[in-house]
């Protein structure tokens, strides 16, 4: 019995020894072994919530994902807890708003990311309840091939961090070269050069942006079912004294000048969608900032603009941070 004994802790040393070095290159922050994940997808965040619940949230895509939050605080005069994150449907954003209400009883204010895009019918995505299995199962996670990948990853990466700052190469923290930063010093022409030879007005990565999301809004159908979830979500949320204001993120003019107004999504949005919104947003007391249509700010969309969706992380986005946190004191 001994010698099995021996054997099978033998065996065992090569399977705890990649639990340790999973533990301690995974990103998402899972076990809570650091100060802070790494990483922005779903299950960093919503682990980072389960362990600390805040009290102000921020739920959306990827438009909303990647805030200062320090500056959001300074703007607002509130610390917010940002849930966002890249790809989440309005379904998925819904689902993880009830997540937090139920985990939060405390829970004072929601900001809640929509868009024309996200209310497609057709970008329906729905990752909530595998979400939800991983997060109360550390066996799902340690043995998913997605999160490895992200912890090797994570550990090549350090290894590249290591090495330059043994040469001296960098004054980077580990943290601070973990940040992935969508901003760019674009030059003319190589940066406004496509593979083709095409010479465009703006810098490449926003002019061809429109394209690559037009396919996905061809045949634009509002979903109806998530949609009025939303506003009924919204109006319970008043009624239990959270606070909530629907935000709609700027997008850039060759977004709507070459996707949204050729399909009709613009028609649609203006003369059917919005007014919807605005009524229901008065009738159940919430609020509704509207930077996608109504309101867009005068952004340099060829400075400010990482691509057709996202601000530069350095030039346009603190703006709209100061903005839209500046309106949410």
């Amino acid at each position: 019995m001994k010698q099995i004994a021996k054997k099978l802790a033998l065996l065992a040393i090569p399977l705890v020894l990649y639990i340790a070095f999973f533990a301690a290159f995974e990103p998402n922050n899972y076990f809570g072994l650091r100060s802070g994940a790494a990483s922005t997808a779903p299950i960093a965040r919503v682990r980072a919530f389960d362990a600390g619940p805040g009290t102000c949230l921020v739920l959306g895509d990827s438009r909303l994902a990647h805030f200062d939050m320090e500056l959001a605080e300074t703007a607002s005069g509130k610390q917010w807890q940002n849930l966002a994150f890249g790809g989440a449907s309005l379904r998925e954003t819904l689902d993880l708003a009830e997540y937090a209400l139920e985990r939060q009883p405390q829970l004072k204010e929601l900001v809640i990311g929509l868009s024309f895009y996200t209310l497609n019918e057709s970008y329906d995505t729905d990752r909530m309840s595998a979400l939800q299995d991983t997060l109360r199962n550390p066996a799902a996670y340690l043995l998913n091939l997605e999160y490895n990948v992200n912890t090797l990853t994570s550990f090549t990466n350090w290894t590249v961090w290591a090495r330059q700052r043994l040469a001296g190469e960098t004054d980077d923290s580990w943290a601070e070269a973990q940040v992935e930063h969508e901003t760019g010093d674009w030059q003319y022409p190589a940066d406004y050069t496509g593979a083709d030879g095409t010479v465009y007005p703006l810098h490449t990565r926003l002019a061809v942006y429109p394209a690559t999301i037009y396919p996905v809004c061809e045949g634009w159908q509002l979903n109806e079912e998530q949609f009025s979830r939303l506003l009924e979500f919204a109006a319970r949320c008043e009624e239990q004294g959270v606070e909530v204001t629907v935000v709609l993120p700027p997008m850039a003019d060759n977004v709507l000048d070459e996707v949204c107004t050729p399909l009709g999504i613009t028609g649609r949005m203006q003369d059917e969608v919005l007014p919807r919104l605005f009524a229901a947003a008065e009738a159940g007391g919430f609020a509704v900032l509207d930077y996608e249509w109504t309101s867009r700010p005068e952004y340099d969309d060829d400075r400010q603009f990482f691509d057709g969706f996202h601000l530069d992380t350095e030039y346009g986005l603190p703006d709209f941070t100061s903005l839209l946190f500046g309106q949410l004191t």
